[in-house]
């Protein structure tokens, strides 16, 4: 194949593939850990959201609706600048992973929430009336039925992470679109690099849709199958 088939210049595409694939492997990792932490605490801060005392519920709802009123960028300067101010100070990796995780937590709040209150009441009334304490009955009964119908908007959720971790360029993080903003701005290949920029983001965000799929379909299947059930009686 000639270097400049199709007008790319295929033989620096090449050369520049491993620096791109070693900040894919950098972005994977934020996007992974925030993922994980954010789902965490979004999951059980989206809990007390539901079952919590009312001040409770009022502050995570005032927490959540700021992360959601404000731009990405916003989250990472305040974790970036704001917090070295207090004593609390992180590198440009750490600075990314929590700055995704607490965007990520604010729309995993909503999703937590809206899955568990379109789980039908009569669900734990009847754990009630049987005796079980109130968080026995959320944790072992509405929650379970409740986890297969947010699957879906996680993944999206998880699908933004991996997109917003473009914006940590802006704190220095070597993540992909940084390296990528990089080689654009010192050899001037503006087409060769924006496409595997494309095609690497698409394969991840590829990834984590087939991992949701495998999860929905194999893994929390039950929820479909208890929903057959209750519609055949």
């Amino acid at each position: 194949m000639p270097t400049d088939f199709l007008g790319l210049d295929w033989a620096f595409m090449l050369e520049i593939l491993p620096r791109l694939l070693e900040a894919t492997l950098v972005t994977i990792e934020i996007s992974f850990l925030a993922v994980i932490f954010g789902t965490l605490a979004g999951v059980v801060f989206g809990s007390l959201r539901v079952i919590g005392p009312r001040p409770v519920q009022r502050i995570i709802q005032a927490v959540v609706d700021f992360i959601r009123g404000v731009p990405q960028l916003i989250i990472i300067l305040i974790v970036f600048y704001v917090l070295p101010n207090f004593g609390i100070v992180f590198d440009e990796f750490w600075t990314g992973v929590i700055a995704l995780t607490i965007i990520a937590a604010g729309y995993v709040v909503e999703i937590v929430r809206a899955a568990v209150e379109s789980v039908d009441r009569g669900q734990m009334e009847a754990a009630l009336s049987i005796g079980m304490p109130p968080r026995m009955a959320f944790i072992q009964i509405i929650l379970p039925q409740a986890a297969r119908r947010m699957i879906p908007s996680i993944t999206n959720e998880l699908a933004n992470t991996v997109k917003n971790s473009a914006l940590l360029s802006v704190i220095a993080v070597n993540e992909l679109m940084k390296i990528g903003y990089g080689m654009i701005n010192r050899y001037f290949l503006v087409f060769e690099v924006l496409i595997q920029l494309t095609v690497l983001y698409l394969l991840t965000i590829g990834f984590l849709l087939w991992v949701s799929n495998y999860l929905e379909n194999r893994v929390f299947a039950f929820g479909g199958a208890m929903g057959l059930r209750q519609e055949a009686r």
